[in-house]
């Protein structure tokens, strides 16, 4: 049997992030995503979601303005911010998830 610990310690975190190639903002994050995708030791996978190729996922997240980064645990929002932020935000709203935290919207 799993305990709490256990299942936080295996718990993976996807990152969507919603796109656009003429989103200049949406540039400069894509990268700090990606390198903290590689420091993660498999534990976050990151997802770029062009808006104009996928509209329908756009809209299911209800994604108005990009970049928008969604965090999900299990299959369930945890996190969300929307605009350019640093890596170290980023990286501390990864770190909340994966510690299990939920309503994250900053470090």
């Amino acid at each position: 049997m799993r305990t709490a610990v256990d299942t936080l310690a295996c718990m993976r975190i996807t990152v969507l992030d919603f796109s656009a190639a003429w989103c200049g903002p949406c540039k400069t994050i894509t990268p700090i995503l990606a390198s903290l995708e590689a420091a993660s030791a498999g534990k976050v996978r990151v997802v770029v979601v062009d808006v104009d190729d996928q509209p329908e996922l756009a809209q299911r997240y209800g994604v108005r303005a990009m970049p928008t980064v969604v965090l999900l645990r299990e299959d369930r929002e945890v996190g969300r911010v929307v605009g350019a932020r640093s890596r170290a935000f980023f990286a501390g709203m990864i770190e909340r998830a994966l510690a299990g935290d939920v309503a994250i919207a900053s470090p």
